[in-house]
């Protein structure tokens, strides 16, 4: 594909695999890609305050987020101006105000990559308005589209970012470099202490009669007292690196893959991630994923659609090996030639 721009701006934070899905995308439209996580132009303690500032009065949290939004917004100007990029992708859409997304887009063409959506995860304030500046918009969940379709906001593009498979591949050597030890099924990630955590330990507890382990933050906890069996599977961990967490993944046969309550439709990336790994996803049914992703593979994939049956899907495909390696090979091959970086930059530049 011929190159469209001289130069792109991505706006994503460095440590999540989506950011070099979504490079490879516009390496697919420019000549040369920045990637710049905005997160780097604040003090560590900058960000902590402005994470818990919503705990504060009203009139205190109106002034914080005034000065950091103005420090947070006048740094992107600098960097737009001093880099002058044909395209800016952000994911989701960082500190943004909307009148930073107004002069970006005076030279520039403003795209937005909604990881979360605007109506259900609590992020900045004025996500729903930028997006009113985007030249694009590009989702992995056809229902949010569809709400942005309702209000007006019509540039839309439904796109599943494809494996990134520099962070997670399977790996030649089988030695556990984790610490974290083979496992049957395996879960990493954050819980809750709302609705959308009793949700998650429902479904975890699912699988505890399994050679089971979950590596997650201390919300978990909460849970103990409905899941007595999760505390058992349970180890408290921090962040833990790509690189580590891969080798998690190699060591490990099948991944549940959750739908929070934001995903409406779509696909945690959690599930290419396992794919790519080498781990089968059990995942928790969406209809994009029947409908949208995995259309024409021609064959029916390992989808949750009952949780009092999640116990038994992945006895199913415990007990055949062969099976799961076949199942595993063939949704990832799919996925990575449906939704390649070159195929991915071509829907963009379509409507664009």
């Amino acid at each position: 594909m011929e190159k469209r721009f001289d130069k792109a701006l991505l706006l994503c934070p460095g440590k999540y695999s989506l950011t070099n899905s979504l490079y490879d995308i516009l390496a697919e439209l420019s000549g040369e890609v920045i990637v710049h996580d905005p997160g780097s132009d604040l003090s560590a303690g900058e960000l902590k305050i402005n994470s818990q500032i919503y705990r504060f009065p009203y009139s205190i949290r109106k002034r914080w987020e005034e000065w950091f939004s103005r420090k947070a917004n006048k740094a992107l100007l600098e960097l737009v101006s001093r880099t002058k990029p044909g395209v800016i992708m952000v994911y989701n859409s960082f500190f943004l105000l909307p009148e930073t997304c107004a002069v970006m887009k005076e030279k520039s063409l403003l795209v937005f990559f909604m990881g979360d959506s605007p109506f259900y995860t609590p992020l900045n304030n004025y996500y729903l308005s930028c997006l009113s500046y985007a030249d694009l918009i590009i989702s992995p969940d056809s229902i949010w589209n569809e709400q942005l379709n309702t209000m007006g906001l019509r540039k839309t593009l439904h796109l599943y970012p494809g494996p990134d498979k520099r962070s997670y591949f399977r790996a030649e050597s089988t030695d556990d470099q984790s610490g974290a030890g083979e496992t049957d099924i395996l879960y990493v990630g954050s819980c809750y202490l709302n609705s959308w955590g009793y949700k998650k330990a429902y479904l975890m507890s699912r699988f505890t009669h399994f050679n089971f382990k979950i590596y997650g933050n201390s919300a978990w906890k909460r849970w103990f007292n409905f899941f007595p069996e999760l505390k058992s599977v349970y180890k408290e961990s921090g962040y833990i690196s790509t690189e580590a967490l891969n080798r998690m993944f190699n060591l490990t046969r099948l991944i549940p893959v959750d739908g929070n309550p934001g995903i409406l439709a779509g696909a945690h990336i959690r599930m290419v991630e396992a794919l790519a790994a080498g781990a089968l996803p059990l995942i928790e049914y969406r209809i994009d994923v029947e409908n949208i992703l995995f259309k024409d593979i021609g064959h029916e994939i390992p989808l949750i659609r009952d949780y009092s049956k999640a116990g038994d899907i992945a006895s199913y495909w415990l007990s055949d090996e062969k099976g799961r390696r076949e199942m595993a090979d063939s949704m990832f091959d799919y996925l990575s030639e449906k939704y390649s970086a070159a195929k991915n930059a071509a829907r963009i530049e379509e409507v664009l």
